[in-house]
């Protein structure tokens, strides 16, 4: 691989929900091989890489991996909390969150499953007060602004002229709100005051690999500005979507609206996932020879997705078998043959654009 230039690396997470087990996983792998590939016990990922990108879970996931500890200038947590947060607090935040649905009446009401107040206060013990812009590195998480009716990214590098910032747990619940899961967020611009009412950036964007590269390609980086494909080095992360379950499709003509409303997060969300890593392998694969050491997509293989089609199934049974989807990621992501670049590899290389 050609050294003679720094490239930007960056680090893209999908959305998923309690499948955020899944790329938690391959990340504790990722920060213990980067210890022992940099000889520097206190490396952790957010040494490696110059811009995080995520969806709803990857964005909660991003965030963990930027939070700043009291000094603010050393990550707060390690790879391995991020991965307990979800065995910790998954059944507080979605199975002892449910609603209690009586002959489905209240779906009509109100069809959100699940109730927020447990996450926020939990986003709020994980997050106190932190800025976004307190975040170490430049990152990017997406949600979708109803009131404007479209995209939004929340940046922790926000340019002055913007006057945007906000408080972490806010935009991590904003970026996390699926419909038909949770309620929409609303988050405060603490310099302007203006208030949002945002959803899940997953309608739009559940693998934000392309986001991440559009950003990364106006962005000045200091070492580099506006890089091009070649100066890029991206690792993707899947949360093992298209394991969805719809049950009897015999009937689809006669879906009503509540069948409907559940089903239509997850088309939406899961839908977007392949055509955008076709589009990323389309981008870098115009590269030449070594630009397999430029893009790695990391992804359950279809054979090992065991686990429960339900991104809100937070029971210990299903983490357990997340945990080992994800464990199957890294047995895929770490092989090696011509043309195809396995991650120890990569992340030497990775330690080497250092």
């Amino acid at each position: 691989m050609n050294h003679t230039k720094r490239k930007v690396r960056i680090l893209s997470i999908d959305g998923g929900g309690i499948r955020g087990v899944i790329p938690a996983v391959v990340m504790e792998y990722v920060e213990a091989k980067l210890i022992e590939i940099s000889g520097n016990p206190d490396a952790r990922i957010a040494d490696y890489f110059d811009l995080f990108v995520g969806t709803s879970t990857g964005g909660i996931l991003s965030c963990f991996y930027l939070t700043p500890d009291a000094g603010g200038q050393r990550p707060r947590y390690r790879a391995q909390q991020a991965t307990e947060f979800y065995s910790k607090y998954g059944v507080k935040i979605f199975n002892e969150s449910k609603r209690h649905t009586w002959f489905g009446i209240r779906q009509i009401v109100n069809a959100t499953a699940y109730d927020a107040a447990k996450f926020e206060a939990i986003l709020k013990d994980t997050f106190d007060e932190t800025r976004f812009s307190q975040l170490l590195r430049r990152c990017v998480i997406t949600t979708y602004d109803m009131h404007k009716q479209s995209a939004f990214f929340f940046n922790s590098r926000e340019p002055e002229h913007k006057q945007r910032d906000f408080l972490l747990r806010e935009a991590v619940r904003s970026t996390a709100a699926a419909p038909t899961y949770f309620p929409p967020s609303r988050v405060k611009n603490l310099i302007t005051n203006e208030e949002m009412l945002a959803v899940d950036g997953g309608v739009f964007a559940n693998n934000p690999a392309l986001c991440a590269y559009a950003e990364a390609r106006h962005t000045d980086f200091g070492h580099i500005s506006k890089p091009e494909t070649g100066d890029m080095m991206v690792l993707s992360l899947g949360t093992g979507g298209g394991n969805l379950d719809f049950g009897d499709m015999s009937g689809i003509n006669d879906w009503g609206a509540i069948r409907w409303a559940k089903s239509a997060p997850d088309i939406m969300m899961d839908g977007s996932v392949d055509t955008v890593e076709f589009q990323m392998k389309q981008l870098f694969g115009a590269l030449e020879e070594d630009g397999i050491y430029h893009y790695k997509r990391i992804d359950v293989p279809r054979s090992e997705r065991r686990y429960k089609p339900d991104m809100a199934d937070a029971s210990p049974e299903n983490i357990a078998r997340l945990r080992e989807a994800g464990e199957a990621a890294l047995r895929d992501a770490r092989h090696e043959e011509p043309g195809r670049l396995g991650l120890d590899k990569f992340l030497e290389a990775l330690v080497q654009n250092g």
